[in-house]
Parts: C-alpha cells; sequence; structure tokens
C-alpha cells in the first residue's frame, strides 16, 4: 500500500489525515471552535490500524483522541503510528 494524504472535501475539517504504507492512518486537526486544540499552538489526534481499531496514543486506554498536542509530540505520533 502507498502512504497518502486524505483531504475530506465532504466536511470542512481543519487538519489532515496521512495513511502510511502500513495501513495505519493518523488525523491531525486544529481549529480554534472544533477540537480540542487552540488552532495556533497544538492540535487533536486521532489514530486507527490498518484493520480499523483505534490506536491509543495516551496513556488512558479510554482517551483514543487527544487533544492539545504540541508539534513536537505531533511529529513523536506520527512516528509512531508509522512504526508501528
Amino acid at each position: 500500500m502507498k502512504s497518502q494524504f486524505i483531504l475530506n472535501t465532504e466536511h470542512r475539517h481543519n487538519g489532515i489525515t496521512m495513511k502510511f504504507e502500513n495501513g495505519n492512518t493518523i488525523s491531525i486537526q486544529f481549529s480554534t471552535t472544533k477540537n480540542y486544540s487552540d488552532g495556533k499552538t497544538n492540535a487533536e489526534v486521532a489514530a486507527w490500524a490498518a484493520d480499523g481499531e483505534w490506536i491509543n496514543l495516551s496513556d488512558n486506554p479510554k482517551e483514543l483522541v487527544v487533544g492539545w498536542q504540541t508539534t513536537d509530540k505531533v511529529a513523536d505520533l506520527i512516528q509512531k503510528v508509522k512504526s508501528l
């Protein structure tokens, strides 16, 4: 499978979704009104595996979407999802 950027034009989202060669996908969203972010310095992040199961990105097993992630943390999460 080739990696790709996915733009959702059906809904107005403020972010990006990336699908990796391993089939895993990460969603990075940022908005001042719609997401767990301030829209400028941090983002909301979620990920799921090739089989569609959510990937837990936090220490809390109930928190599948993590908010208020800095640019450095987002970069770390991208690498984590890419390498799983």
